[in-house]
């Protein structure tokens, strides 16, 4: 499995190239169209500012869709060197309570960070931007401005 810091550098390296921009910047607006549905859902945000629900794994596992988890597990292993099964391909979202998480997800100390603080994500910490929070925007710079909206709201 990645570092946290490979994961992150990734995911910017995605932004920077146009490939992962949903991951990072999430989607057009507020909220995100289920697929084969006229209802719309809010957008699920990280502890850290990421868009889980733009994410492919969290796709996949909303619509249960074992050819998207198959593609994601192709592309992250190549992409961070590993061997992910699409079986490890299931995510309910960072501020999920279920067991469902990417391996990367479960072991992340900024949503370690804000679960203990009962917090969504790290936009309504008292502490806002601790030094945690400071080096992963240094990686994943989208992560502050989407925290900054939060805070603003």
């Amino acid at each position: 499995m990645p570092t946290r810091k490979e994961f992150c550098r990734s995911c910017l390296a995605m932004a920077l190239a146009g490939m992962g921009a949903p991951l990072v910047f999430g989607r057009k607006g507020d909220e995100v169209k289920k697929a084969g549905d006229n209802k719309k859902e809010k957008e699920v945000v990280g502890a850290c500012g990421i868009a889980c629900s733009a994410c492919p794994a969290y796709i996949a596992t909303r619509s249960d869709d074992d050819a998207l988890r198959a593609r994601t597990a192709q592309e992250w292993s190549q992409m961070y060197h590993a061997d992910i099964k699409a079986i490890d391909i299931n995510c309910d979202g960072c501020p999920s309570d279920g067991p469902r998480l990417f391996a990367h997800c479960l072991e992340c100390g900024i949503r370690k960070c804000a679960r203990e603080k009962k917090l969504a994500n790290c936009a309504a910490c008292p502490e806002y931007a601790c030094p945690q929070l400071q080096e992963f925007f240094a990686m994943v710079p989208q992560a502050r401005e989407t925290l900054e909206g939060l805070r603003m709201k």
